[in-house]
């Protein structure tokens, strides 16, 4: 397989996982294992420009309004 082939099919597969993510199949931690072994099946290493970056923290990172309020306070 190709670097380009590569770059292609790694965001094809993510956003399957991404999707189970979104309902509720796999948690985070499971796509952060996930998306390492995909990475490393496309051959793309660490600091790869084209992986995505996940993070068990990524969730608890957005803030949302109520969230807010309390830490303005």
């Amino acid at each position: 397989m190709s670097k380009e082939e590569a770059v292609l099919r790694y965001p094809t597969a993510m956003s399957v996982f991404k999707q189970w993510l979104a309902d509720g199949v796999i948690t985070d931690d499971d796509l952060v294992k996930i998306e390492a072994i995909i990475a490393e099946k496309y051959g793309l290493s660490s600091n790869s420009i084209y992986r995505e970056k996940y993070s068990q923290y990524k969730r608890e990172r957005v803030i949302n309004a109520s969230r807010l309020d309390d830490l303005l306070k």
